[in-house]
């Protein structure tokens, strides 16, 4: 249960509502859009459905929640350095094939618009950044999009330090109001270039839980195995929608724009997880409707941080990771490739509402080190001969795996 409240909560942030007030980003004087692009939406709930698909724990055992929403948006910044195969890849993976490429900038900006400053008593920020290494031949168009639609902050680092990665994690750190901490441990020295995503969400529920009626209560694991957590409770008017396999509660939060969506199924979660498609996601959330319902949620606290190399390649996104196949000749005039895409989350509900915070990282290295930085370090299991030049003799052979 923990794991698909966290889920949909997600998945609201990913897929907001149409219509919301003139607002301004902070940098960008552009007016808040009146509605989002239908194919942005459709495409951001089939990659979030394929994406949670790879990496939810199959055993049960481990909490499983990310932030669609970043992740789309720091991949969707790369998408703008992206050419040929690769980036027909990415669009496949990302589910954005209908979108052009100037059409997927323009609804994201639309996206960051409608997100900004959404009810007096919710607060959502998102922010983007470009780390760039001081010597690294980035393509002025590619900053200026990334500028212009994801109003990206711009900085340069010198990642040959080895703690450059610091100012990357305390700008993350800072603009998701110290929930996400450390999201990168090291940085490669041949780092070229380091795209980020951060994004927070705090929301007070429209009707807060009592929390004279929190008790503890029993909770069944996924192995049959029960522990006493503490259980929220109210009775109220909300929308829900039962079916076969599941029960579910809408909780909005502020003035009802945006909502958690919790799912309960009555048959496990595999069942569950069996019929998530984009087209029963539609149709389930045209059939929510009101009624009085007794809730009892899990007051929780959880994190959650992943590498998404993994269950990106597996959905499609393969050249983007391949140094040989790779193209991001619209992004650099130097070969790179996405060496990791790392994703980290926190989520914090109890009686009052809930605090949400994610921020998701994707590196950009060099193919191949340059020829004037030709380097052997034999700092690992090596290999080696000696020879005799002149008649070609091998004198002796060998390996080192213990010096």
């Amino acid at each position: 249960m923990k794991q698909i409240m966290a889920l949909m909560l997600c998945f609201l942030l990913a897929i907001p509502l149409a219509g919301c007030n003139k607002v301004n980003l902070p940098g960008r004087k552009v007016q808040a859009a009146e509605r989002l692009d239908a194919r942005l939406v459709k495409g951001n709930t089939a990659f979030a459905l394929q994406l949670f698909a790879q990496l939810r724990d199959s055993s049960g055992c481990e909490n499983t929640f990310f932030s669609p929403a970043s992740v789309a948006l720091a991949l969707s910044m790369v998408y703008n350095g992206a050419a040929g195969e690769t980036q027909a890849e990415m669009a496949h993976a990302m589910q954005i094939e209908t979108l052009t490429l100037e059409e997927l900038n323009q609804a994201n900006a639309d996206l960051l618009t409608i997100l900004y400053n959404p009810d007096p008593k919710v607060e959502i920020n998102t922010a983007n950044s470009l780390w760039p290494a001081n010597n690294a031949r980035i393509k002025d168009d590619f900053i200026q999009r990334n500028k212009s639609y994801y109003d990206a902050e711009v900085q340069k680092l010198n990642f040959a330090q080895g703690d450059a990665h610091k100012n990357i994690n305390s700008w993350v750190e800072e603009k998701t109001n110290g929930r996400i901490k450390d999201l990168f441990d090291r940085l490669e020295s041949d780092t070229r270039l380091v795209l980020v995503n951060a994004l927070y969400f705090n929301g007070q529920w429209t009707e807060a839980f009592d929390a004279k009626l929190t008790k503890d209560a029993p909770f069944t694991l996924a192995d049959g195995k029960k522990k006493n957590v503490p259980l929220m409770y109210k009775k109220a008017t909300l929308d829900c929608l039962a079916e076969e396999s599941f029960n579910a509660v809408r909780l909005p939060y502020g003035q009802g724009r945006l909502s958690m969506y919790v799912f309960v199924p009555n048959k496990g979660l595999d069942n569950l997880y069996e019929q998530l498609s984009v087209d029963n996601w539609q149709k389930w959330f045209k059939s929510f409707s009101a009624r009085e319902v007794n809730v009892y949620i899990p007051r929780f606290k959880a994190e959650y941080k992943q590498h998404l190399n993994d269950a990106l390649q597996k959905i499609g996104m393969t050249r983007a990771f391949n140094p040989k196949l790779a193209d991001f000749s619209a992004m650099a005039e130097e070969e790179l490739f996405v060496s990791d895409v790392i994703h980290q989350a926190y989520i914090d509900v109890d009686e009052k509402g809930t605090e949400a915070a994610a921020a998701t990282g994707v590196v950009m290295r060099l193919t191949a080190l340059p020829a004037d930085t030709f380097t052997v370090r034999a700092d690992r299991p090596f290999f080696f001969v000696i020879r005799d030049d002149m008649t070609g003799t091998i004198l002796f052979m060998g390996e080192i795996t213990n010096p």
